[in-house]
């Protein structure tokens, strides 16, 4: 367990990386630690098994963090393509930039699905440390 100097709580970013509950930062918000199968991967629990703090929230789970990320991905990989391979409007060069990161976007989705949803409960659950 990722524990602070303290040693009394666990810390914010191993737990959100680990999709830990929001509350304890010690339960499991999926049901599969896995995105694999991709038909399971974004079933999440209802309640935490440690604290019992309701995961399951019915509102947006975080849809407009996941676009976010999404413009972050092609953020990221213009910063790495432009310099590796250039762009240009006078060849087809943006093209294959497009390409690059909309397979990268692709492959990368069930991940990033699950890191919005995660950052969501975050954002709307706060942290107690003492739910032993």
């Amino acid at each position: 367990m990722h524990m602070d100097d303290a040693g009394n709580k666990p810390m914010l970013l191993p737990s959100l990386f680990r999709a830990k509950c929001p509350k304890c930062r010690k339960g499991n918000i999926f049901r599969n630690k896995s995105v694999f199968p991709l038909k399971e991967c974004l079933e999440i629990e209802e309640y935490c098994s440690v604290c019992k703090q309701k995961v399951r929230i019915e509102s947006n789970y975080g849809q407009g963090m996941n676009f976010v990320f999404i413009f972050i991905v092609f953020f990221i990989n213009l910063l790495w393509y432009w310099p590796a391979f250039g762009l240009s409007l006078l060849d087809n060069s943006i093209y294959y930039y497009l390409a690059v990161t909309i397979l990268m976007i692709i492959m990368l989705q069930p991940w990033i699905m699950r890191l919005s949803r995660v950052l969501f409960l975050y954002l709307v659950t706060g942290f107690e440390g003492n739910t032993e």
